[in-house]
């Protein structure tokens, strides 16, 4: 299930008045996460709220420009072909491979060992999964944790709120989320980037603290990126947004 979507369901009760004109589904309580396959929704995608930079790395690139120079490289293009292959996992659960391939806001496909789901501008979604075939033509797709990321860092342009520090290979990139009443659990995003090129290494989404039920919870997601790259569009590339024959 998406994020924003369990957002909404820690929330619950709720009533649809109360999410009038509403995007900041993270300020929501946030239940302990179990990602399921979908990632598509009709809903605006999450916000981010950031506070103070504090930590810059001596002899390191001023962490504004490290984070300007990861938000070109992980924007959007409209005119290309964005692709990220990467490995999966939840506190408990390993969701194995998974490819994306994402066409600016016309064209998204989503693809694992046994499951597929493709969007077309004008036409929404189409989802495979265990043989069975659904079309969703109200349904728009959310690209996968590491191109939402993205946006968050695009949030935190000023570079307010972001601490920075290093590994060998890599800049670490951490903030903090805004979460909600009643228990205010922790919500901690951090990104790893590469040093020379700036593409995504690995993203972790780590919560803590108290669910809606006053339980306790501790669950991190983890994206490992294997591949992340730029394709122009091609009448070749363009296929491979096309939901898989015979599947």
């Amino acid at each position: 299930m998406d994020p924003v979507m369990e957002r909404v369901r820690a929330a619950d009760p709720v009533s649809v008045e109360e999410f009038a004109g509403l995007a900041d589904f993270a300020a929501l309580e946030l239940a302990p996460r179990r990602r399921g396959r979908r990632r598509w929704l009709s809903l605006p995608a999450v916000g981010a709220v950031i506070a103070a930079l504090v930590l810059v790395p001596s002899g390191a690139p001023a962490a504004s420009e490290v984070l300007q120079r990861a938000i070109e490289t992980m924007a959007v293009p409209s005119d290309q072909i964005l692709y990220a292959k990467s490995h999966a996992s939840d506190t408990g659960t390993d969701y194995g491979e998974r490819q994306v391939w994402v066409y600016g806001e016309k064209q998204m496909r989503w693809l694992t060992d046994d499951s597929e789901e493709v969007f077309a501008e004008g036409k929404g979604t189409t989802r495979w999964y265990k043989g069975k075939l659904e079309n969703h033509p109200e349904m728009t797709m959310v690209p996968t944790e590491i191109f939402r990321a993205g946006a968050l860092l695009e949030a935190g342009k000023a570079a307010k709120g972001i601490e920075m520090s290093e590994t060998d290979d890599a800049y670490v990139l951490t903030w903090r989320e805004k979460t909600g009443p009643p228990h205010w659990p922790k919500l901690e995003m951090t990104m790893w980037i590469d040093k020379d090129t700036y593409a995504p290494l690995k993203f972790s989404d780590h919560s803590w603290g108290r669910d809606v039920e006053n339980k306790p919870f501790d669950n991190t997601f983890t994206e490992q990126i294997l591949e992340f790259k730029t394709l122009p569009a091609t009448p070749e590339n363009l296929k491979q947004l096309e939901m898989t024959p015979g599947r």
